[in-house]
């Protein structure tokens, strides 16, 4: 079935009439891709509590200057100083076409430029060696550390998080599983997120 058929026949089973809106109660924002397979209230965000911004790679650039990355600083500053949100989560994922791109280097106007933040990391990952699809996999961690670094150079959210306002958070999640892998900033590991809160 043809998906703007199937919204079709999704819309057709709602119900007429006056409805309840949802509380909109954002306490974090989510920094995902734009990967279709990413139903992103399927890991556990209840409805209204994040905001979510979607970007190749879930890349941040770090590029400070409103004409650079309109939107990525648009939605920070509206996430952290209009919405007061207490974590912001960057979320990478398995099987990634943003980093596949990175690597591949496809012969587009627009995306290589992109993707010129992850330029570094790319460098680092190819001189490691290893099949396209290990580099990947690597790569795939390797982009949320950056885009982690450059959420940071951002003086908004450096400044936010200095004076414990907002926290920041690596993940990866898996496609095929939703499970959630988090990156422990001590020691550069990503590790299943558990039940259990961290003491």
């Amino acid at each position: 079935m043809d998906v703007i058929d199937h919204i079709r026949q999704m819309q057709a089973q709602l119900e007429d009439g006056p409805a309840e809106t949802p509380e909109h109660n954002p306490e974090m924002l989510l920094i995902g891709c734009i990967d279709a397979r990413l139903p992103v209230h399927s890991i556990g965000i209840p409805r209204g509590r994040s905001l979510i911004m979607r970007q190749i790679a879930a890349l941040i650039s770090g590029r400070s200057g409103i004409a650079r990355r309109p939107a990525e600083i648009a939605a920070l500053e509206f996430a952290l100083v209009v919405k007061k949100v207490r974590h912001i989560a960057v979320m990478g994922h398995t099987v990634c076409g943003g980093i596949r791109a990175c690597l591949e280097k496809p012969d587009l106007p627009h995306l290589p430029r992109y993707l010129a933040p992850l330029d570094p990391v790319h460098r680092m990952i190819v001189k490691q060696g290893g099949s396209l699809e290990e580099q990947a996999r690597r790569m795939e961690q390797e982009a949320v550390r950056q885009s982690l670094h450059n959420l940071r150079r951002y003086p908004m959210v450096a400044e936010a998080e200095r004076e414990g306002r907002v926290k920041l958070h690596g993940w990866v999640v898996d496609v095929a599983t939703q499970h959630l892998s988090v990156l422990d900033e001590t020691t550069g590991v990503f590790s299943p997120m558990t039940g259990k809160k961290k003491k």
